[in-house]
């Protein structure tokens, strides 16, 4: 479909020059950056939202050639713990995920990486990542980390959350994680899980997978 990959192209191309941050004064974020995907979503039934690219590398998720954190943990929890095979960023794509960052540039805080301040992300999540997930169309989104649940807490201001009550998500990320949420994403109800980022020093690195698993069960996949 040329006209859908145009577009999904275009919105990448936007993010790759995207300098709203630097415009509005911000001085923590290295922007632009042209850290996109290296291919593009295939009927993706899960999307995993991640926190930002990180500082000092020249590649993120999508580069094969890059030794990258993010990318080797989730892999080694739905190879482990999911029964994935699952060793390439294709198979990845060919098994129905897709990850995208909530913020698409790095932070800095006294030349060192940082958490992007929440100013930034609510301006990325609204302007970015927004029409990714409506373009995408996901049965499941699962966030991984405070960054990635912060944008969401934007975004379903601007979505429709079917919750008895969408303020019961909880103040923290540990009183938030497990939980599910279904958004009303355009025409389509989305099924939301709440996780950690994905690093072993986290002392709840074990739930990840359990959460992926219910969020899995939950839409059928």
């Amino acid at each position: 479909m040329p006209d859908s990959n145009m577009k999904w192209n275009e919105i990448q191309e936007g993010i790759k020059r995207c300098e709203k941050c630097k415009e509005e004064g911000i001085c923590e974020v290295r922007c632009p950056d042209d850290r996109i995907p290296t291919s593009g979503p295939q009927n993706v039934k899960l999307l995993f939202v991640s926190e930002a690219p990180p500082l000092n590398t020249r590649y993120y998720f999508y580069h094969e050639n890059s030794n990258d954190r993010l990318r080797n943990s989730l892999f080694e929890i739905l190879r482990c713990d999911l029964s994935y095979e699952i060793s390439t960023i294709n198979d990845f794509i060919a098994a129905g995920f897709y990850l995208l960052p909530t913020v698409k540039c790095p932070s800095a805080r006294t030349g060192r990486n940082a958490a992007p301040p929440g100013k930034v992300i609510k301006l990325c999540a609204e302007r970015h990542l927004k029409r990714e997930i409506e373009y995408i169309n996901p049965d499941g989104v699962c966030l991984l980390g405070r960054t990635a649940l912060q944008g969401f807490l934007t975004l379903r201001n601007l979505w429709d959350v079917q919750t008895h009550d969408p303020r019961e998500v909880g103040k923290t990320l540990s009183e938030a994680a497990g939980k599910e949420l279904e958004v009303k994403i355009l025409d389509k109800s989305t099924k939301f899980m709440i996780s950690y980022w994905p690093t072993k020093r986290h002392h709840r690195f074990h739930e990840i997978s359990e959460h992926i698993r219910m969020l899995i069960e939950i839409i059928g996949f």
